[in-house]
């Protein structure tokens, strides 16, 4: 099987088992792992993770999404989460999941069962490491930008605190010079 059909057929493959993907990596990473189940909104969270995860990784198989479109997408993501103040280490703790749980169904599955050239199932394997290395990159550029953000909006809030504290203190040396 040459390698671009192979990884259209993997790309339909996990279109069409989302869901089981998706619900054995819900019960991992809540039920068994308890990821992120101190969050009010951490299941939630995890679900759209995953479906979303899932299609956009099923296009990219596909060469469908650009790079750019990665970016986007995950750091939009970063910042969400760092605003919701949701952990970092739990966040890529679950992409790393949700990209297991993909091999793990591809493993126990028929579709590993049938015969493939090793090239072909070696450049699956580095697709499917491009795509989930470059989307918790980007979360994570997305997850820094809201840092830093939050520590101007600090900063100025914090310069606005001795600007108000100096006019303080000259209005009170004019005070006591009268």
């Amino acid at each position: 099987m040459e390698i671009r059909t192979f990884e259209l057929e993997f790309a339909r493959f996990i279109e069409k088992f989302r869901d089981h993907i998706r619900e054995a990596f819900l019960e991992d990473t809540i039920h068994k792992r308890e990821l992120l189940t101190h969050y009010q909104l951490g299941e939630k969270m995890l679900e759209d993770l995953a479906n979303s995860v899932l299609s956009e990784f099923t296009k990219n198989i596909d060469k469908r999404t650009s790079v750019e479109t990665i970016a986007d997408k995950y750091v939009q993501l970063g910042i969400r989460c760092r605003e919701d103040g949701l952990s970092f280490s739990e966040m890529t703790r679950a992409f790393i999941l949700l990209k297991r749980h993909i091999w793990i169904f591809f493993q126990d599955s028929n579709f590993a069962g049938q015969p493939f050239d090793v090239r072909s199932i070696v450049a699956l394997n580095n697709r499917t490491a491009l795509f989930f290395d470059r989307a918790i990159y980007y979360f994570l550029v997305g997850y820094e930008q809201a840092d830093s953000e939050e520590a101007s909006e600090l900063e100025t809030m914090y310069d606005a605190f001795v600007e108000k504290l100096k006019r303080d203190i000259v209005a009170s040396m004019h005070r006591d010079k009268a």
